[in-house]
C-alpha cells in the first residue's frame, strides 16, 4: 500500500493529518529549497511519550560519511530521503510504517554561517517549512485489505 502526499502549489501553513494501517508506505514532501550551504532537515514530534525525537539531515559530512551519500539518505532501514528535482528539496519515504511511526512530520533548513566579529565563529542558522504532516496510526486493521 502506497500512500502519496500531493503539494502543488504550496499552501502556507498547512497541516494534514494521514491515517496509515501497518506495513503502508508514504511520501512527505518538503517545501523547502536547498541552495548552496543550505541543508534539508527532516524532524519528527513523537506521539509517544517513550519515543524520541526524529531528526534526518542531508548533509555530507566527508570525514563521517562515505562519498556515495547512501548513508545520509537512507539513515534507517525504513527511512529514505528522496531526492525531489522538481521542487528542489528531499522529500520522505517511510516504507513499512508500524505505530512506532506515529507523530508530527515537518522539513527545514540548516546552514552555517560564519560571522567575523573580532574572532570568526560559526553560527547554525534553522528555518522551517510550513507543511506538516501529523501521520495517525489506524485502530482498525483490514484484512480484506491484505
Amino acid at each position: 500500500n502506497w500512500k502519496v502526499l500531493l503539494f502543488h502549489g504550496w499552501i502556507s501553513g498547512s497541516d494534514f493529518e494521514v491515517t496509515v494501517t501497518p506495513g503502508d508506505n508514504i511520501t512527505l514532501y518538503c517545501d523547502c529549497k536547498l541552495s548552496p550551504g543550505v541543508y534539508i532537515v527532516w524532524y519528527r514530534n513523537c506521539s509517544h511519550e517513550n519515543q524520541p525525537s526524529l531528526v534526518l539531515k542531508v548533509k555530507h559530512n566527508p570525514g563521517k560519511y562515505p562519498s556515495d551519500y547512501t548513508a545520509i539518505l537512507n539513515p534507517f532501514p525504513r527511512f529514505h530521503l528522496v531526492k525531489n528535482h522538481s521542487s528542489d528539496s528531499y522529500d520522505l519515504l517511510i516504507m513499512n510504517i508500524t505505530d512506532s511511526d506515529e507523530g508530527l512530520y515537518y522539513c527545514g533548513t540548516e546552514q552555517f554561517k560564519v560571522e567575523d566579529k573580532g574572532f570568526i565563529i560559526s553560527k547554525e542558522i534553522y528555518s522551517y517549512g510550513n507543511i506538516k504532516t501529523r501521520i495517525l496510526f489506524s485502530k482498525y486493521f483490514c484484512l480484506t485489505c491484505l
